[in-house]
């Protein structure tokens, strides 16, 4: 993905989602315009002695977001409207909060704008490990590896070693004109490390263009990795990985060892799963009421036709959000059963597993 280096708290895609949900188009000038002029004055409510990094202050970070969120599937580039992903993340419990703040009807702490709740931490992930593959990938087969290091560490590796691979695998998937272009960049990025070493001094480097791409890629991934759950920044420069996900260390390797066709499966079927000790056991109710709330929203921004995988893969994260958890494949097999109990009510178009979609359901929440 294009990557800004002040673009780096993920928070901030909810937003723009919410101000996109009204199906119409915004340019991206007129998007970064309307979310700076709401994020302007937030500090004159809540002063902070020291900001995080990556905070929306001027029109060109509120801009740089808005790039990030075309990147990350939130914005449509051809249409410029509501992208996929942020259709789905509409459908999650935490969008009304944004919602209202979008609407002027509440003013959120400077926490609230970038902090993300369980659930958001794997969606987010979710997102990452689809859109930015395969850097991500790479970066998080390392940082298991490495469990702390600094940032320039991290940017030298990222930069020197999994850029200029990252640019490799994609050359297939591209026309004559952008393969060209790609091979010049890594052309270009095969000699970083012997340039960066030829750099006399610190101060050299750091004023030196080739830093300055570095700053602008490398980084922001960390950052968004600490958004995620994966990291967490100890001091300034330096990171470790979360205690958690130390514990995960094999699962995470198999998780970023997949290719984005095999990864949705395996991320709701195997992966959430591990989190499930931290939440109590839905019921088939609670999973039905929550299924049902899924589809209403999908179906106001996805039309008549709603996926039943991306529906399965909401309901467990709507479901974490409530403090609930239950499985993929109990989910289904809950949908299963209220499609069996109401065959006049659900209409499932045929197709493959992932590619089954539902036309309708006329469940009351009463019935189920």
């Amino acid at each position: 993905m294009e990557s800004h280096g002040d673009a780096c708290r993920l928070g901030y895609l909810r937003l723009i989602a919410c101000l996109l949900e009204d199906g119409s188009q915004k340019s991206f000038d007129f998007l970064a315009s309307i979310l700076y002029d709401m994020l302007r004055n937030l500090e004159i409510y809540e002063p902070l002695a020291q900001k995080p990094i990556g905070l929306i202050t001027r029109y060109v970070n509120a801009r740089n977001y808005v790039t990030l969120a075309a990147e990350m599937g939130f914005i449509d580039r051809a249409s410029q409207t509501i992208g996929e992903f942020g259709k789905l993340y509409l459908c999650l419990d935490s969008a009304s909060k944004f919602r209202e703040v979008v609407e002027g009807r509440s003013v959120p702490s400077l926490n609230d704008l970038i902090a993300l709740n369980d659930a958001e931490k794997l969606f987010f992930l979710w997102i990452l490990l689809n859109r930015d593959y395969p850097m991500i990938q790479y970066i998080l087969r390392w940082i298991i590896g490495r469990r702390s290091f600094t940032r320039q560490e991290a940017m030298n590796q990222i930069m020197e070693e999994f850029y200029p691979d990252s640019l490799r695998s994609i050359l297939p998937t591209l026309d004559a004109r952008r393969r060209k272009q790609i091979m010049r960049e890594i052309e270009e990025a095969e000699g970083f490390r012997e340039r960066r070493l030829q750099m006399n001094d610190k101060i050299s480097w750091i004023k030196s263009s080739q830093y300055a791409k570095y700053r602008h890629i490398a980084p922001p991934r960390l950052e968004w990795l600490v958004d995620c759950g994966v990291l967490r920044r100890i001091r300034r420069g330096r990171y470790e990985v979360e205690e958690k996900y130390l514990e995960l260390g094999a699962d995470l390797q198999k998780l970023a060892s997949l290719k984005p066709a095999k990864l949705d499966d395996y991320f709701f079927d195997e992966f959430v799963k591990l989190f499930s000790k931290d939440f109590s056991t839905a019921n088939r109710y609670e999973i039905l009421r929550t299924m049902i709330e899924v589809y209403e929203r999908m179906k106001l921004l996805f039309g008549d036709e709603v996926s039943l995988s991306a529906l399965e893969y909401l309901t467990i994260m709507v479901l974490m959000e409530r403090g609930k958890f239950a499985d993929l494949r109990t989910i289904h097999s809950s949908f299963n059963s209220l499609a069996l109990k109401f065959p006049d009510k659900i209409y499932v178009i045929p197709g493959r597993k992932r590619n089954m979609s539902i036309a309708y359901i006329s469940v009351e929440e009463i019935e189920v």
